[in-house]
């Protein structure tokens, strides 16, 4: 029974997830990319201040100590 009504069940939650995540209004995919900008510049804005190079300075590497 659960061969039978497993695939059925997942059938029907993909298929409820991609109506329900079709799109959006046309305010809302703008509202999503000028998000996406802001957090990539935001992003950039880190790198530069932030120098996130990591040196190794143990002279063993692999061992534990």
């Amino acid at each position: 029974m659960l061969t039978v009504l497993g695939p059925i069940l997942l059938i029907g939650v993909i298929g409820w997830a991609m109506l329900r995540n079709r799109g959006g209004t046309k305010r809302e995919v703008d509202q999503a990319e000028r998000g996406a900008v802001d957090l990539r510049h935001d992003l950039d804005d880190d790198a530069q201040v932030t120098d996130h190079t990591i040196t190794n300075t143990d002279d063993h590497p692999g061992t534990r100590r």
